[in-house]
């Protein structure tokens, strides 16, 4: 098949595969309905690459992997794949319910539903949009029920045996840590065997993310805060940095005020009224890509003086998604039986500021899971503990902070555990030129050269924050 079917670049399409895998709705139901899995195999530039590739896996969950990795970071030569590549092939498997796999879970009524809550018509919490989804795809036969984590990971040793591999490694970065928390789960139970994994922004299988918000944005800031005072020239263009931001979220509640937001796909404009939470929104849009992260001093900087000209830029990119919005529910109301620990119980107590999106959060996700119903999947539990794995985590990251990415490392027997100076949500897969994407490639490819052995960290020392300036 030809790889463009999959919008893979011709400089990656030229050492690459692609193709699907047709794999069981339901792995307990091996001669019932199928489904599709988009595959990209690129291949690697050793004349004598390792016989264990690493399949590499997205988060959301409802991302695409193929369309951020092998159509994004890997034509940007993303230091944290090109590394790998000189010794081992990548694999990269379109998770089921994702965007080249085939059903594609999408929901374009969320887009329609995003502009009407911007202008201020509907609340975010309205879940109308995702009933007239799930009513189309119920009535075309998917069934919700079989898009979940543990399919999921069913799914990448599936596909591995279909392939001919009789070992491999994983990496998954985001939700993809929580997949890839069940493929170590359920290694042993195929025949392909799992070699090594790669954890990469760590969900906690036993926290709701959602409700946890308000406790790992604020850990993500207040780390941030602490780097700006402790660097001389950041304390000194922007002070009370803390102080500021609090402010500007308190001043934009009690009075909000007007901006311009422009629908993507269409250019058209529509007017919006900004408070504390819609800040957040957008600096949580900063915190999630590492290359705008040094750039937030100035950003809160600026707000605290009244200078919003930057924030409908981030605003108005949440206005669409074309990723499978569908899938990202179905995934999170399966795991609910598993949602045993409260944030408070792992994380400092967070602004007080912060507490309204959070509820928002687990709001939005409890009433789609309402209107989804579908199987509540047992509790998660660890198995083959043997299994090496490499945690990574970003010291701003705002959704899945370092103790999480601790706590999971305690369930493995040999784990290494690093955490990057200045970076948001994913360490791995960096822009060239971003201070930690070299070093964390250095660590991975240390890693999977020989699992069982702690890698060379020593790059992390050298790492310091890079604020941007006037």
């Amino acid at each position: 098949m030809s790889c463009k079917t999959f919008d893979v670049p011709d400089d990656i399409a030229a050492t690459a595969d692609c193709g699907y895998v047709t794999t069981p709705e339901q792995h307990a139901q091996p001669q019932g309905p199928t489904i599709q899995l988009a595959v990209v195999r690129v291949r690697s530039s050793s004349n004598t690459p390792a016989p264990d590739p690493l399949f590499v896996e997205q988060g959301g969950p409802g991302d695409t992997t193929i369309g951020v990795f092998v159509n994004l970071a890997l034509p940007m030569k993303s230091p944290g794949l090109i590394n790998i590549l000189k010794s081992r092939d990548l694999l990269f498997v379109e998770e089921r319910g994702t965007r080249y796999s085939r059903p594609f879970l999408s929901c374009p009524e969320i887009n329609a539903h995003n502009v009407a809550v911007a202008k201020g018509e509907k609340t975010p919490t309205d879940s109308g949009w995702i009933m007239v989804c799930n009513q189309r795809f119920q009535a075309t036969g998917i069934n919700p029920s079989a898009f979940n984590t543990h399919e999921n990971a069913a799914d990448i040793f599936f596909v591995a045996e279909t392939l001919g591999y009789r070992q491999f490694n994983f990496y998954g970065g985001s939700y993809g840590t929580l997949l890839g928390q069940y493929v170590t789960a359920q290694a042993g139970k195929h025949k392909a065997e799992l070699r090594s994994a790669i954890l990469d922004g760590v969900v906690r299988p036993d926290i709701d993310f959602n409700l946890g918000f308000s406790h790992t944005f604020s850990h993500a800031l207040r780390n941030l805060f602490n780097d700006c005072a402790q660097d001389m020239r950041c304390s000194q263009t922007y002070p009370d940095l803390e102080r500021k931001f609090l402010m500007v979220v308190d001043q934009l509640n009690q009075k909000p005020i007007d901006v311009t937001l422009t629908v993507p796909s269409t250019k058209q404009t529509i007017g919006s009224r900004l408070n504390g939470t819609g800040f957040i929104d957008a600096i949580l849009s900063s915190l999630t890509g590492t290359s705008e992260v040094n750039g937030l001093p100035k950003l809160i900087h600026l707000a605290s003086r009244g200078e919003f000209g930057w924030i409908a830029e981030p605003l108005s990119g949440n206005l669409e998604t074309d990723n499978a919005k569908e899938m990202y529910h179905t995934v999170l109301c399966a795991r609910t039986k598993s949602i045993k620990v409260m944030p408070s119980d792992v994380l400092p107590v967070p602004y007080v500021q912060t507490l309204a999106i959070a509820k928002r959060e687990a709001d939005i996700v409890r009433n789609a899971c309402d209107a989804l119903k579908v199987e509540l999947k047992p509790p998660f539990a660890y198995e083959n503990p043997q299994i090496p794995t490499l945690v990574l985590n970003g010291a701003y990251d705002p959704v899945t902070p370092t103790p999480y990415g601790q706590a999971v490392a305690k369930n493995f027997t040999t784990s290494y555990v690093y955490t990057f100076p200045a970076v948001g949500h994913i360490s791995l897969i960096l822009k060239p030129g971003v201070p930690a994407a070299t070093c964390s490639s250095q660590i991975a490819a240390d890693f999977l050269d020989n699992p069982n052995r702690a890698p060379d960290s020593s790059c992390i020392s050298q790492l310091k924050p890079a604020f941007l300036f006037e």
